[in-house]
């Protein structure tokens, strides 16, 4: 008899081959497996977000369409602002407290229209002096212990010197002790 050969039979035999199907690598497949769960994830918060919707338009929420209301609710809300901004300003400049009234014609003026007012404040303390430091008596001597040296001479006694001895004239005048004065 004749001997037979085995053939090695490989483990995995490669899959037929289906027209229409792709082939992929594990990791691709997992690539693709992730992206398929995260749009789950987001088509779910969709619909979450398309049901909240839904839900607050049934609500039925009266929106006051009135503009009257809606202007005394502005008016009330620009009056507690200019309340807190006037406690604000005179906080910081408490000498406003009796010239309000002054300051308010101040601010009601054209040219000082729309300013700040913080900066209005400045303005006008500044326009009626009051914002400057007061000077407290007269300012301290910065020229030294020195004091003026004098003579005791006339200028009658100066030109007499001058005449007479005027090497000595000289010499005094060379010292600063003689001062002429205008």
């Amino acid at each position: 008899m004749e001997e037979v050969q085995e053939v090695p039979v490989p483990q995995n035999p490669p899959e037929p081959v289906v027209p229409g199907r792709i082939e992929i690598s594990p990791e691709e497949y997992d690539d693709l497996k992730h992206k398929a769960e995260v749009s789950s994830q987001n088509f779910e918060r969709a619909k979450k977000a398309e049901n909240r919707v839904t839900e607050l338009e049934n609500l039925n929420i009266e929106v006051p369409s009135d503009p009257e209301e809606e202007f005394v609710r502005k008016s009330e809300f620009d009056e507690v602002k200019h309340k807190l901004n006037k406690a604000e300003v005179i906080e910081f400049h408490p000498q406003l407290k009796e010239l309000w009234s002054d300051f308010e014609t101040f601010r009601s003026d054209p040219d000082n229209k729309g300013m700040n007012m913080k900066t209005a404040a400045k303005a006008f303390l500044v326009d009626k002096g009051l914002l400057e430091p007061q000077r407290q008596g007269l300012e301290k001597p910065t020229g030294g212990p020195r004091t003026p040296v004098s003579t005791g001479m006339t200028s009658e006694d100066v030109k007499h010197l001058r005449e007479t001895n005027f090497k000595k004239y000289e010499e005094m005048l060379m010292k600063g002790q003689i001062k002429f004065s205008s």
